[in-house]
């Protein structure tokens, strides 16, 4: 922690990962002194690998998470939308 948070974080590798987005709304709320009961996620799905993350700037609000993983159900990056999986 010497230089600061990370630019992104692996979600997948947190043992309790709840933890951390009520922390990221705790953070915003805190910043903008809004009430945290009223606060939501708004997600933005980006077409980066996890090596080019290391070379992104944290935003100023919100973080940057990768490593997320769908069951019974595919990415479609095309339409920008979740689809059934292909058979097997």
């Amino acid at each position: 922690m010497t230089n600061g948070h990370p630019s992104a974080y692996w979600l997948s590798g947190f043992f309790f990962p709840h933890g951390f987005m009520t922390g990221i709304l705790q953070t915003y709320a805190r910043k903008h002194q809004k009430a945290i009961d009223f606060l939501k996620f708004k997600f933005i799905i980006k077409p980066q690998f996890e090596k080019e993350l290391s070379l992104v700037e944290a935003p100023d609000d919100g973080v940057i998470v990768y490593g997320l993983h769908l069951e019974q159900a595919k990415w479609d990056s095309v339409n920008q939308c979740i689809v059934e999986q292909e058979p097997g």
